[in-house]
């Protein structure tokens, strides 16, 4: 099988590789044939655009068109045309203009639907008042700039592989030299018989949502048929409007393909909280008309009347043009593709929900997106395939978010936190990370991602913490994306990682806008775009705890009085009643020591009571920063109590060990407080790294203190 399969491979490699140059030779060919002045070019444009020619004339002209617009006289290397103007098609020629420049293909976007790309992921913010233009793309001057012929309002009906043309509904023709199938998927309707298709919509385009929202405003309530991803995302939408909503779903739980009943019921209890009406192990058998309202009938369960429905029951990938001319299809549909991207026709590359994949259909934005890298880098001349993609993928509600990370669906050991709303699950392969499910909010989903990626092996106490605690790294500061691990993902659409961004930082990117330009992180669904900001805002001025100067003054001024009391000889005791230092009875007259000693005690257990600020969650008067800083100065202060107290005498015996105890332990903690002070200056990861390292041997030079200092007070006092 192996042999056979590489075989396959390579031929598809020298077939595109043969192709590409035939069809280079065959352009400029038809360049030399064709050249015009560019006022008879735009005239050809207008005339293809808006014209129904005869076949033939149509082909020519949209092929000369094409290879001419936008170009600055340079010379495209052939045409390419992309059936799906939609998000991954977009994705795909903005990667190849990237990589490849303008100019050197002749690019023609062919859509179904009336308008440029928009982000499709992010279609729920049109519920919370969000604008068309708000999700769009690309305007009209990015397709105009990058040279690309956009068709709108206008889908592929035929592919003559023969000819190597397309042909629209309008019987517009494109010939090609590569043909891109972007054609994404449909909605699926559960079969049923439907008396009122006026109040029942699909939720998929923008033209969906639009009908939705409209009949949104003389309505009171919803039913949604669907308890997926966007089905709950339709819901949660509807009901924000003040609809009384209803989902109907034939699973056991909600979002039954990402969720095992554990957690789904964790999930529905979180969602009826927001007045969301859920009824699971429910089919709809047919939709009846009652009083002009649509009335849902279920196979023996009763009946529901709504004021209208919106069906969001999954998707099916479009794959009818492929179908019709002749191309390979998957096992479960799609158009089957090698790691090329190629279909059975070398000359023909399809990505995104339409494709099949080793038997795969993604129904993801993600996957689409590194799909169109892969085939935007072969078409640019660049060796790259893609081997699949991962199935994460994120119900982003702020209330209630849900994460489907990795391999979760993993048959190894999971280890389960369950505590009120919260779900937490992590799949393991022995001591490796492999998948998580989380169900509300996680403060360490950056950190938990990328230790899914990379399959991170987790210590014993790391496991038992979690499961008593639901997290992984109880001292994570993950609320900083500048401090996140470089492997962490901070655009889950694009997979941008931290590191990544990062580097075009320092490379010079300083604002939001030329950071997404360079890297692609937030120009998908705009989430991350507040991490972004940190990232190009944020100064390390900015990203210092409050109290910082206050912290690092302190913790320099206890290390250097530690090691000065450590080197500096003890005062010489008095030789006369004349001679001597006049503060020589601080540490030698017997009331005086204990007050100095006492004084020394209770700013010892001050000092150790500010530590517990972060310990225990009640106490959250003031920031952080400031009551450290005071630790690190009331450190300070009894070091110079300590002075008085012992006249720099190191003591003998035991004595000696609860001095050199304190001093190591002072000396340490100034250390670690200058490193915490510090730490925005370094780079993230490694800062953290040393200021964890260090404040733990200052917290191991706690332990022996208690003892030491009851049994110097004991021998003092009893002896």
């Amino acid at each position: 099988m192996l042999p056979e399969r590489a075989r396959h491979e390579s031929i598809c490699a020298d077939a595109f590789t043969t192709s590409m140059e035939l069809l280079a030779r065959r352009t400029r060919g038809c360049w030399r044939e064709r050249q015009m002045s560019p006022r008879l070019a735009s005239s050809v444009d207008v005339e293809a655009a808006t014209t129904t020619l005869p076949p033939d004339r149509a082909s020519r002209t949209a092929r000369g068109g094409s290879l001419l617009r936008g170009h600055g006289g340079s010379r495209p290397q052939g045409s390419i045309v992309v059936i799906g103007a939609g998000m991954t098609g977009f994705k795909l020629c903005e990667r190849l203009f990237r990589l490849a420049g303008r100019g050197r293909f002749a690019v023609t976007l062919v859509g179904e639907e009336p308008r440029p790309a928009y982000d499709r992921v992010n279609l729920n913010r049109r519920f919370g008042g969000c604008g068309e233009e708000d999700l769009r793309l690309g305007g009209a001057d990015w397709y105009r700039d990058h040279g690309v012929e956009l068709v709108t309002g206008d889908p592929a009906t035929f592919i003559d592989r023969g000819e190597r043309t397309v042909i629209t509904r309008q019987n517009r023709q494109f010939r090609y030299d590569q043909l891109v199938l972007a054609t994404g998927s449909r909605a699926f309707v559960p079969p049923m018989e439907i008396a009122c298709r006026e109040r029942v919509h699909v939720y998929r385009t923008l033209e969906d949502l639009n009908a939705i929202l409209a009949l949104a405003k003389d309505s009171s309530s919803v039913a949604v048929i669907g308890g997926g991803l966007l089905g709950v995302e339709a819901a949660k939408g509807l009901r924000d409007l003040g609809l009384e909503t209803h989902i109907v779903d034939y699973s056991t739980g909600l979002l039954a393909r990402h969720l095992n009943p554990q957690a789904a019921a964790v999930f529905n209890t979180n969602l009826a909280a927001f007045g969301i009406q859920i009824r699971n192990n429910t089919v709809t058998e047919r939709i009846d008309v009652r009083d002009g309202r649509p009335l849902l009938r279920f196979a023996g369960q009763g009946e529901l009347a709504v004021d209208f429905v919106v069906i969001a029951a999954g998707i099916r990938p479009r794959d009818e043009l492929a179908r019709d001319c002749g191309l390979e299809l998957g096992p479960r549909g799609g158009i089957k593709v090698d790691d090329f991207l190629q279909t059975s026709d070398p000359l023909i590359s399809a990505i995104g929900e339409c494709v099949s994949h080793r038997g795969v259909i993604y129904g993801l934005a993600p996957p689409g997106f590194l799909m169109s890298d892969v085939l935007a880098a072969r078409l640019a001349g660049r060796s790259r395939r893609f081997r699949g993609a991962g199935q994460s993928c994120s119900l982003k509600l702020p209330e209630c978010p849900v994460y489907a990370l990795g391999d979760y669906q993993f048959s190894g050991n999971a280890v389960t936190h369950v505590s009120g709303g919260i779900y937490r699950q992590l799949v393991l392969d022995g001591r490796r990370v492999v998948g998580a499910v989380i169900v509300g909010r996680n403060p360490e989903i950056p950190r938990l991602q990328e230790a899914v990626e990379s399959r991170r092996r987790l210590w014993r106490g790391q496991i038992v913490e979690f499961e008593r605690t639901g997290l992984l790294w109880p001292d994570s500061h993950s609320d900083e994306v500048a401090l996140w691990p470089a492997g962490a993902a901070v655009c889950n659409c694009m997979r941008v990682q931290r590191g990544a961004l990062s580097q075009a930082v320092a490379r010079g990117c300083t604002t939001v806008e030329s950071l997404a330009a360079f890297t692609g992180a937030s120009t998908v669904c705009g989430s991350c775009k507040p991490l972004l900001a940190q990232l190009v805002g944020a100064r390390p001025a900015e990203l210092a705890a409050p109290g910082w100067r206050w912290l690092l003054a302190a913790s320099l001024m206890a290390f250097l009085i530690a090691t000065a009391i450590y080197l500096i000889p003890a005062i010489p005791a008095a030789t006369t009643v004349q001679g001597g230092w006049k503060l020589e009875p601080l540490w030698r007259d017997a009331f005086w020591k204990q007050v100095s000693g006492f004084t020394m005690l209770g700013l010892i257990i001050a000092s150790a009571a500010l530590s517990l600020r972060r310990r225990i969650p009640r106490l959250r008067l003031g920031a952080f920063g400031w009551w450290r800083a005071a630790h690190g100065l009331l450190g300070a202060l009894s070091l110079l109590v300590l002075v008085t107290h012992t006249g720099l005498s190191l003591g003998s015996n035991l004595n000696f060990l609860l001095m050199l105890n304190f001093l190591l332990l002072a000396a340490w903690g100034g250390l670690a407080g200058a490193v915490t002070a510090l730490e925005h200056r370094f780079t993230g990861y490694l800062g953290r790294r040393i200021r964890q390292v260090w404040t733990w041997l200052h917290i191991a030079l706690v332990w022996p203190l208690p003892a030491l200092l009851a049994f110097h007070i004991i021998a003092v006092y009893w002896f």
